[in-house]
């Protein structure tokens, strides 16, 4: 790593942190007082320190044995060597607090005031300001968490389509989850040991220094080497708690995946491999984390073998200097405490440090993802509209995903009310086609229209108010039944999720239904068969109200019962609307308005059935190729479905064949 890396990696540290914290600002009151209460309670936890000294001259005397057994020319000594000593208590001592707590304490019967300055003043303040510091630091701390918890979800949903395509799910339900609880403890160390064991030790040191200068300064020498361990390590965690998060987001895409996927492994029968898999991905994440606890041990124990050191050095030489006459016995049973207390605030920073890199590598995914921005943008000038009253017009569309173009220059025109709907093979752009009438993708060249206004000129919830959509795979939340439906329209009341239910031929279902419309509908709604789902789905759709549909191969796993239920709710839906519909199966586009063929990206060919089964061109070759093995489908005699053309209202025949 160059200097100008490691000379800027403590700036962005502190640029991340600082940012992190600005989720703590509507806080600031409460922490306010938090910081006031734990200053409070570090200042009556140095004061048990500051009454080391005349608890052991009231104790044993010790401070009158030390001169008596000295003589006078030590205690000349020692009062030049401790000038400055004495010139710092002697500024303390003109502080009004302190002369007049001094002056209780060292008149009259000191023990008992001495105890009942410790049992009615300091042990007190010690509970008050401690439970304060610890009960509103952690509400704000887990307050703070939810804020951000909120602003990822948030940011999650509000991504464009394309932006999940690279990701793993499992990879982000972890960010929401691991990495977010690992980044608590910064939080954590902003309202705690991060202040607090600084101001302690400061306050320690400042009693050592009233005692003992030379073992203070002592003591703060062996200081930066305890810093340079711990700058070594503390890199080091950090890379190795970055990749243990990694792999632990491998871990929950493996759930993640094998939960989505469970039919399809009791299918294949692959539990014995997935569970390989896992066994995999956790060995990898243990082997990690085995690396990290190793770095912490190491970063952790070496500051404590160096404390130690550093402690034994300070009590043989306090020893030397007691022995000398430099210093008496009272004031070195003092300064030694005071120096021995700096240990457990200095291990805790030592903790702390190694926590916060830990956790920053939580904070540097979770802004990693806070910082992705959405491909599709609103126009600042963005526009509302209400209602469709010309149609939908593609002007030589061009889309590229990667390098290859999806779609070459297409040109086409939807008008108001009418039923178009796009063929072709898979991969043709059928689908990429209409998903950039809702904006879920931007054209690269050209522009999608609605009367005439480019959809990119629409505000984003204006543009979602006209447009239902009800795809192959009908999704459910883990809701009611009515809350799925409603989901069209939040603001629906109940007599308008019943009749779209009713619309969507879903009445005599939900009927049925143990608790009816309060009825859950399970994980993905699994507790419904497929066409279940899918007249729920266009319930939903009848509810929104939208005057553009788009139905994308909405009956294509369906069986032929499932099938005609969803096709008399589509009949429904459709009727008056915009629709735009997209089929491998042929028989259930052959009544539409017009009939779009796509190929390789391009519209080769346009019309109505009849019309382009007479051209015998790429329809008819499709047709014939799904209809070689049942002629009689496309017998004229056969019983035909009734079309009321223009309406886009479809029923089915005798034969169950959906339109």
């Amino acid at each position: 790593m160059s200097q100008a890396t490691q000379g800027s990696a403590p700036r962005r540290d502190l640029t991340r942190m600082l940012r992190f914290y600005t989720f703590a600002l509507p806080h600031w009151k409460a922490i306010l007082v938090s910081m006031t209460a734990l200053v409070v309670f570090t200042a009556m936890q140095l004061n048990m320190f500051l009454l080391v000294r005349p608890g052991f001259d009231v104790l044993l005397g010790a401070q009158a044995q030390a001169k008596a057994g000295n003589g006078a020319e030590g205690a000349v000594e020692q009062d030049a060597g401790a000038g400055a000593r004495l010139k710092l208590e002697a500024w303390l001592l003109d502080l009004t607090p302190v002369r007049v707590v001094h002056k209780w304490l060292y008149s009259g019967d000191r023990l008992k005031k001495l105890v009942i300055l410790l049992a009615c003043f300091v042990a007190p303040l010690v509970f008050v300001s401690g439970f304060a510091y610890q009960y509103i630091h952690r509400r704000v701390v887990w307050h703070v968490m939810g804020r951000l918890r909120v602003a990822v979800f948030e940011r999650l949903s509000g991504l464009s389509l394309g932006y999940f395509g690279g990701q793993r799910t499992g990879d982000l339900v972890s960010r929401l989850t691991n990495d977010i609880s690992r980044a608590q403890t910064v939080l954590k160390l902003l309202f705690g040991s991060l202040i607090q064991q600084p101001l302690l030790i400061l306050g320690l040191l400042t009693v050592a220094v009233l005692q003992s200068w030379q073992l203070t300064l002592l003591c703060l020498a062996t200081f930066p080497a305890v810093i340079v361990v711990q700058g070594r390590y503390g890199r080091r965690i950090r890379r190795h708690s970055q990749k243990n998060l990694a792999r632990l987001g491998d871990i929950t895409d493996g759930i993640t995946q094998m939960l989505q996927g469970i039919r399809v492994v009791k299918s294949f029968d692959g539990a014995e491999m997935e569970n390989e898999r896992f066994r995999d991905s956790t060995a990898a994440q243990v082997s990690r984390a085995c690396k990290l606890v190793r770095t912490r041990g190491w970063a952790d124990m070496l500051p404590e073998f160096m404390l130690a050191e550093i402690f034994a050095l300070c009590v043989a030489v306090a020893g030397a200097l007691v022995a000398r006459g430099k210093l008496d016995v009272g004031a070195m049973v003092a300064c030694v405490a005071a120096l021995a207390g700096t240990a457990n605030p200095t291990r805790r920073i030592v903790t702390a440090y190694n926590d916060l890199q830990q956790s920053l590598a939580g904070v540097d995914r979770i802004f990693e993802l806070l910082d992705s921005a959405p491909d599709i943008q609103e126009d600042p000038d963005a526009v509302e509209i209400d209602g469709v009253r010309e149609g939908v017009r593609f002007e030589d569309v061009w889309f590229t995903y990667d390098s290859e173009p999806v779609l070459q220059g297409v040109d086409l025109f939807v008008p108001q009310g009418k039923t178009y709907a796009i063929v072709g093979e898979t991969g043709a752009g059928k689908s990429t086609m209409l998903d950039l009438i809702p904006r879920f993708y931007d054209v690269q060249k050209g522009a999608v229209c609605i009367d005439g206004l480019d959809v990119r000129r629409i505000k984003h919830a204006s543009l979602m108010r006209q447009i239902a959509i009800v795809g192959q795979h009908p999704f459910l939340f883990n809701r009611t039944v009515a809350e799925n439906i409603r989901y069209g329209k939040p603001d629906a009341t109940d007599e308008e999720v019943v009749a779209a239910a009713k619309a969507a031929n879903l009445d005599e279902f939900i009927e049925g239904l143990p608790d009816g419309y309060d009825t859950m509908a399970g994980e993905y709604g699994d507790r419904f068969s497929g066409g279940q789902r899918q007249c729920v789905t266009i319930a939903r759709a009848i509810l929104r109200n939208a005057p553009i549909l788009i139905l994308d191969e909405a009956t294509s796993n369906l069986d032929a019962e499932s099938e005609m239920l969803v096709q008399r709710a589509l009949g429904n839906l459709m009727d008056g609307r915009t629709t735009l519909v997209i089929a491998h199966r042929l028989s259930t586009v052959r009544h539409a308005d017009r009939i779009i063929v796509l190929k390789g990206g391009r519209i080769i060919e346009e019309g109505t059935h009849e019309e382009l089964l007479e051209q015998g061109g790429e329809y008819e070759r499709l047709y014939r190729l799904q209809f070689l093995e049942a002629p009689a489908q496309d017998d004229p005699s056969a019983p035909r479905p009734a079309v009321r053309r223009g309406s886009g209202q479809v029923a089915p025949g005798p034969s169950g064949e959906d339109e």
